[in-house]
């Protein structure tokens, strides 16, 4: 399969999350042949996140941030995920 497809694919991932279909953009995110790149990072992120595997989430953020170590989307979903893990988690880091 082509650069190009694997592309629209991302880009069709995220139209479905947005429009709260979380399941079937992950069935079609797990047809896409994984890449080192910023777009599949991203989406990646944003699954996991849309399913609260959290741990998950902040890897995918952070393989963006390796790539694009400016990159304000990746920045900003890890903030918002360690908020929700303090505030569902507070002892977790004040053991």
């Amino acid at each position: 399969m082509n650069d190009y497809m694997e592309k629209q694919k991302l880009e069709r991932v995220r139209q479905l999350l947005q429009n709260e279909k979380a399941e079937e953009a992950r069935e079609l995110f797990s047809e896409i042949v994984p890449e080192n790149s910023v777009e599949f990072w991203l989406v990646k992120g944003l699954i996991e996140q849309k399913f609260q595997n959290w741990g998950e989430a902040l890897n995918a953020f952070q393989n963006v941030l390796s790539l694009d170590a400016q990159n304000n989307e990746a920045e900003n979903s890890i903030k918002l995920i360690h908020s929700i893990i303090n505030f569902w988690n507070p002892e977790l880091f004040n053991p």
